[in-house]
């Protein structure tokens, strides 16, 4: 029985392989509008990203819109920044986020949340002017996880500082979900960015980490930890 069981999944191995060699995915273009924070250098007025074709238009526009909040939060943070020195969402952040403060390909020591979230949002800006000004479109795949929620949003962490495209894997069972809020899905997408930042995190731990505490702090509204909260009520959204 072990043998056929076995077997079964090496055929199954198998023929996703042979799937997506002979049919491979198929991806269509949209733009998203980029706001103009102050006190930024020139930025593209859009941002491109390729869609995997197999999300539904319901899908796809829901995945749309929580690109477009993450982006409203980056410049949220940058409008306030300018105007009164910080942002809410450094605050917040500086009070929970004590590990892993700097990009995997930094050497330079970052010394708290507050400054590793302005230094975040800065390679995020970096990040939008290479995908406007010099074309590296970001993908969003398409992949459904075993078991079906194990994943949201996910992202591989980058290695170097430039030239890294925004792209991402999304699960549309779970955006196919009316109990799971845009918020929710905001601050997942928030986390898969701050991997393709270079920020990272041990497996499955995201408390005190910089990239589980700057989303945490989001998806709170930027308010302080309630005790009788788990951080697990958000951190089941990030991968």
């Amino acid at each position: 029985m072990d043998i056929i069981i076995i077997l079964l999944l090496i055929f199954l191995i198998l023929a996703i392989i042979l799937r997506d060699i002979f049919n491979p995915p198929t991806y269509t273009r949209f733009a998203l509008p980029l706001p103009q924070p102050p006190g930024q250098p020139p930025l593209p007025p859009f941002i491109y990203f390729d869609i995997d074709t197999r999300f539904t238009p319901t899908e796809a526009s829901r995945i749309k819109t929580i690109l477009a909040s993450a982006v409203v939060q980056w410049n949220f943070h940058h409008t306030q920044k300018f105007i009164n020195g910080v942002s809410s969402w450094a605050i917040c952040t500086n009070m929970y986020a004590f590990n892993r403060l700097k990009p995997v390909w930094q050497f330079t020591p970052v010394p708290n949340g507050l400054t590793a979230l302005n230094e975040a949002m800065d390679i995020l800006t970096q990040r939008f002017i290479e995908n406007g000004f010099g074309g590296l479109v970001g993908k969003v795949h398409y992949h459904i996880p075993t078991p079906i929620t194990s994943s949201t949003i996910r992202a591989q962490t980058a290695f170097r500082r430039n030239n890294v495209p925004l792209s991402i894997t999304v699960n549309p069972a779970q955006f196919d979900r009316a109990d799971i809020t845009n918020a929710a899905l905001t601050g997942s997408m928030i986390h898969a960015w701050l991997h393709r930042l270079g920020y990272n995190h041990p497996p499955n731990t995201y408390t005190t980490y910089f990239s589980g505490e700057a989303p945490m702090c989001y998806m709170r509204g930027f308010g302080p930890k309630n005790p009788a909260v788990p951080d697990a009520l958000y951190t089941q959204y990030f991968d």
